[in-house]
């Protein structure tokens, strides 16, 4: 008895030793390089980006994965473009990230594309292979294979080269489900949870057969609705799916909310569901416009005041931010969207489908004025808020 009380402890203790996880999504970095986008930290010393950041305290990188992406794969018009984001570049990425010492969260997009409340593709490879099955009956349940099939490839590629990530998300934002059209859901309510609860359970599985310490992440947007994370993680838990992480977008400019009502919103939703809470997205502008003089994605900071669309109040935002969620004990950390999405020719949010043979052309970067890097690639003072964190960090209490 005494043994197990004292293992106990030193787990809990280990556990508490966490350090609170503080990165970004760095997947469209290759993508950046291959573009000669360059970048240098505070004092202008040109660099390795990913090791800029984790010099500033990035402990975590988030790395997303698209299927088959290139032209034909995406939606209206636009696609991801071929060999960016898809398994050999994941794979690759991931050795840089865990060589830098990171965790690694890892989103499986089940798609070829950009995916969120309103685009959930099936990949093309799939939605062809299912076209060719006799009747919905079939077609759900071979869907619910290919699930599992390619999270079980993908972890075990991971596994092979020692990189196997910490945290798995099933699904990028999937508040209203994905795979459309078999895993949509109409929230609130059940409608629709027949079909996607069996594709979260597939992935859920897979992730398990491979890694079974790696945390599994249900994401949705809008971070702080309570309403909303409330009504469908009551139905997830009534179709018996399971997670280990509540994930969250939270951006000032989409949800209105402001830093303390996100820490609040965190601390009643995680003593809801007794799960811990790693914000997946956010995001805050550090000048008003884009390189053109347009807004970027997002037009403002939301509740903030306009004079803090500046390098500094981008800064300011994020250092209260990092202060209140340290101090929720079930909040793991926070990744923000999209630290190196800086401006360069070429290089947008996607590629518009070329006609009559003539090449794509790239889509406006709408993100490039809320990265961590300015518009040259120079490092911003936002990243001097990760330092000090970093460097003064305060850990979950997890329970033991």
């Amino acid at each position: 008895m005494v043994k197990l009380l004292v293992a106990a402890l030193l787990a809990c203790s280990a556990a508490q030793a966490a350090p609170f996880l503080a990165g970004g999504d760095v997947s469209v970095l290759p993508l950046m390089e291959a573009h000669g986008a360059i970048y240098s930290d505070r004092q202008g010393k040109p660099g390795d980006a990913l090791k800029i950041l984790a010099d500033y305290g990035h402990n975590i990188a988030r790395l997303r994965l698209y299927d088959s992406p290139g032209p034909g794969t995406g939606a209206d018009g636009y696609y991801w473009p071929e060999g960016s984001m898809d398994l050999p570049d994941l794979l690759k990425l991931a050795r840089r990230a865990k060589a830098l010492q990171m965790q690694i969260q890892l989103t499986l997009h089940y798609s070829d594309f950009w995916t969120n409340s309103k685009t959930q593709n099936l990949p093309t490879a799939w939605a062809r292979e299912l076209a060719r099955l006799p009747d919905e009956t079939a077609r759900r349940a071979r869907l619910a294979e290919l699930v599992f099939e390619r999270t079980r490839e993908v972890m075990l590629a991971m596994q092979a080269q020692g990189t196997s990530p910490e945290f798995v998300s099933l699904g990028n934002e999937i508040e209203h489900g994905m795979l459309y059209p078999y895993g949509r859901i109409s929230p609130p309510g059940a409608e629709g949870w027949d079909g996607l609860a069996p594709l979260l359970r597939a992935g859920h599985a897979a992730v398990r057969s491979v890694t079974p310490s790696a945390k599994i992440v249900l994401h949705l947007d809008d971070g702080g609705n309570l309403g909303k994370y409330r009504d469908w993680f009551d139905q997830a838990k009534a179709h018996g799916v399971e997670w280990d992480v509540i994930g969250a977008s939270y951006y000032p400019f989409w949800t209105q909310k402001t830093a303390s009502q996100m820490a609040a919103f965190s601390r009643a939703v995680t003593a809801l569901y007794d799960k811990d809470l790693l914000v997946m997205e956010v995001g805050f502008n550090w000048t008003p416009k884009l390189p053109n003089g347009w807004p970027g994605q997002l037009s403002d900071n939301g509740p903030y005041p306009a004079s803090m669309s500046s390098a500094q109040g981008q800064r300011d935002f994020m250092a209260e931010l990092f202060g209140l969620l340290k101090r929720e004990p079930r909040v793991l950390g926070l990744l923000y969207w999209d630290p190196v999405m800086i401006a360069k020719p070429g290089v947008g949010w996607a590629l518009l489908e070329g006609k009559g043979g003539g090449k794509a052309q790239a889509g406006p970067n709408v993100v490039s004025n809320t990265t961590l890097f300015d518009f040259k690639g120079r490092a911003l003072p936002v990243l001097d808020a990760w330092r000090e964190q970093s460097l003064n960090h305060q850990s979950p209490q997890v329970k033991p």
